[in-house]
């Protein structure tokens, strides 16, 4: 980042794309104050402040929170997205998933709880707080209908 004219940093735009490559591990967990592509695979929770992407040879082993969440990979983890959770027909998810609204495209597999709308957006799990601890609410089922 850069100073800004009184010397304090400006902060990063949710906008901007950080990358993470096929072929590239990473082992830690990772802050991102922008949005992040991932199509390598990391071993690790990830914090997000913009949109996170995860294509489709991309692998996370660890626990998701973003505004937004986009997945085409393999997640073995927690995802607490926001705003918005699209999972991809390559998208395979071992984990419980929190979020405002959720798009399931036809071959995604899930393997976990979903908690949507206003349950998902006044849970705990929001940015950095822990997922793991019920909340006392009971968690609702749907059907699609074809």
């Amino acid at each position: 980042m850069f100073k800004g004219e009184k010397g304090k940093s400006k902060p990063e735009s949710p906008d901007r794309l950080n990358r993470l490559v096929a072929g590239t591990k990473l082992t830690g967990d990772l802050t991102a104050n922008s949005s992040l592509r991932v199509d390598g695979e990391i071993v690790g929770n990830i914090e997000c402040k913009g949109k996170f992407v995860l294509g489709q040879d991309g692998v996370v082993a660890g626990n998701i929170n973003a505004a937004e969440v986009e997945i085409d990979g393999k997640v073995e983890g927690q995802i607490n997205a926001e705003v918005l959770l699209i999972l991809h027909q390559t998208a395979v998810v071992h984990g419980d998933i929190q979020t405002g609204r959720i798009v399931i495209e036809d071959g995604a597999q899930i393997e976990g709880n979903i908690q949507t709308g206003d349950a998902g957006k006044n849970s705990k799990g929001m940015f950095g707080k822990s997922i793991n601890k019920p909340n006392g609410k009971k968690l609702e089922t749907s059907e699609a209908v074809y």
